[in-house]
């Protein structure tokens, strides 16, 4: 009983030491990281290399697979060049399996781990958890642990032998095992913590080779959990992402069970390999190199596959900070500016549509095919809609900020937040005289008046669209702004110019008209003048950052 509490003690060991490295990590170079994700995953091919070194570096194939999911969420990497990422990160794991089976087996790991624990828990805690140098410090100290960990169930497993028949084994199927380690690797959320059991208990001698294979086979699979509770709540876009990775991790564990498995020991006879955990990283990552060179001609052909059969949920407002984690700064960042302009084009449409136009329908993202029976939501759910989302963005805003960002970055945020009230205070303003709207566009003594009034209320709605989808494009691209900002920042004063003519113009009322239609003409332009400046106001804070006058 005391060696199955060793290996317990020297699992959790690992566990915690792989937290700390995975935490030391991220204070080291994750917004590096975050960087190298974003900008070099131009191509699936590029996005298996990135994939496959960040998951190196890192040691945690499940951080850059949910890092993956906010960029994918945020809309700025493509799905097919996430896809390749997923994959790449498969490979980057088996990298610990050959360090440990190398040097993990043939020293002394007590000794090795002793001066990291010593050095890098007295840092850590005297020092503040933020910093580089408390960074490094949770560094030295998680593989100080991993090591302390990996010799405990190394020691623990070396007696255990003594006490376990391994031909009591021989009765099961492969496929048990691979049972086993897909519930180790969801239970631990670890496919490095299961390799690392798989490889002390076969150097132990209290399981074989091909148990051990299967085993890590399984744990490909297993891993998966982590990636699929992550997108429960996310858009189609994540869980696509999400089911591609359930469906090559399960293609390729199969693919190393059924095929490459019962060539396992005619492979280690040919190569006289006499060392079996050679043989067990090796199995490891032949399958997952092999299921990235399967997989690669379909990640392009993935993408629309999923597209079709994946579908999106229909009953979220916010399309992009939905499914992006607050704390994973650049990909919310992007989230806060779409879902930003998203609200911008659902208040332009609202403002323009009781005048009889359309507009900011290029801002918001891809609707869902409304059902040929279905109504359209009238005008107040849908002012009712953006209020909604107007919380939903100040939330976010207010959770992205629990992190520690520079004072750029927030003033950045509420800049976006600040537009997005502006925008609902113009689309509050026209929501004040829809009945005064509609009716004024049935008499026909108001009809011209009004026309000519929603003539260049559509102007200057169409005109801050397309300033908004260009600032989009631009960013996009990363094209040098100084010229578009200068170009904006003329077109914001011509059209507020041209609304103060429109304003003027419009207060001269045609005569004839009784003192109820010029009453109500008076509250028309009163609201329409500030939904005007509202929206300058708004697209003046997206483009060109001035702060809101309010």
């Amino acid at each position: 009983m005391t060696s199955v509490w060793q290996v317990l003690a020297g699992l959790g060991l690992f566990l915690l030491g792989m937290d700390y490295i995975e935490r030391g990590l991220k204070g080291l170079g994750n917004e590096l990281l975050v960087r190298v994700l974003r900008r070099s995953t131009v191509t699936p091919w590029r996005g298996v290399l990135v994939g496959a070194s960040a998951t190196a570096l890192m040691q945690s194939s499940t951080l850059v697979g949910l890092l993956v999911l906010a960029f994918v969420g945020a809309g700025v990497m493509p799905m097919q060049n996430a896809l390749g990422v997923v994959a790449g990160s498969h490979v980057g794991t088996t990298l610990t399996g050959w360090l440990v089976a190398t040097l993990g087996f043939k020293l002394d790991l007590t000794t090795l781990a002793l001066p990291l624990i010593g050095i890098g828990g007295f840092v850590t805690a005297l020092l503040a958890p933020q910093g580089r140098i408390a960074a490094a410090a949770r560094l030295l100290l998680g593989f100080g642990l991993l090591l302390f960990g990996l010799g405990f169930m190394k020691t623990a497993v070396d007696g255990l032998a003594e006490q376990v028949d391994i031909s009591l084994f021989d009765n099961y199927p492969v496929q048990m095992f691979a049972l086993l380690g897909l519930l180790l690797a969801t239970v631990l959320q670890s496919s490095t913590a299961t390799m690392m059991i798989s490889l002390s208990a076969l150097h132990g001698g209290v399981i074989t080779l091909p148990m051990a294979a299967a085993i890590t086979a399984g744990a490909h699979i297993g891993t998966t959990g982590t990636m699929v509770l992550g997108v429960l709540r996310g858009d189609a876009s994540s869980r696509r992402v999400a089911a591609f990775n359930v469906i090559y991790s399960t293609s390729t564990a199969l693919l190393a069970l059924f095929l490459l498995l019962p060539w396992l020991a005619p492979m280690q006879a040919r190569l006289g390999v006499t060392d079996p955990l050679y043989m067990l990283v090796g199995f490891h990552t032949t399958f997952t190199l092999l299921g990235v060179l399967l997989f690669y001609p379909f990640i392009v052909r993935a993408a629309p596959l999923l597209e079709r059969y994946v579908g999106a949920r229909r009953d979220q407002l916010g399309h992009y900070i939905s499914k992006v984690p607050p704390l994973v700064s650049e990909a919310a960042q992007t989230a806060l500016a779409r879902e930003s302009l998203h609200a911008l084009g659902r208040a332009l449409d609202l403002v323009v549509r009781p005048f009889g136009g359309q507009a900011g329908e290029a801002l918001r993202p891809p609707q869902p095919a409304r059902h040929r029976l279905a109504s359209r939501p009238g005008h107040l759910e849908d002012y009712a809609a953006l209020k909604t989302l107007e919380g939903d963005i100040l939330d976010f805003a207010t959770r992205m900020h629990t992190a520690t960002l520079s004072e750029a970055t927030v003033a950045r945020d509420n800049r976006l937040t600040n537009a997005v009230r502006e925008a609902v205070y113009a689309a509050k303003s026209i929501k004040d005289v829809l009945g005064n709207l509609e009716d004024m566009r049935i008499r026909p003594a108001t009809q011209g008046w009004i026309t000519d009034l929603g003539g260049h209320v559509l102007a200057t709605a169409t005109t801050l669209e397309t300033l908004l989808v260009a600032h989009v494009a631009g960013e996009q691209e990363d094209a040098p702004g100084d010229a578009a900002s200068g170009v904006a920042t003329q077109t914001l004063a011509h059209l507020a110019s041209a609304h103060e003519q429109a304003i003027h113009q419009a207060m001269a009322l045609p005569g004839g008209w009784g003192g109820y239609l010029q009453s109500t003409a008076l509250n028309v332009i009163r609201e329409v003048d500030q939904s005007i400046v509202s929206l300058l106001r708004a697209a003046s804070l997206v483009l060109s950052g001035q702060e809101s006058s309010d």
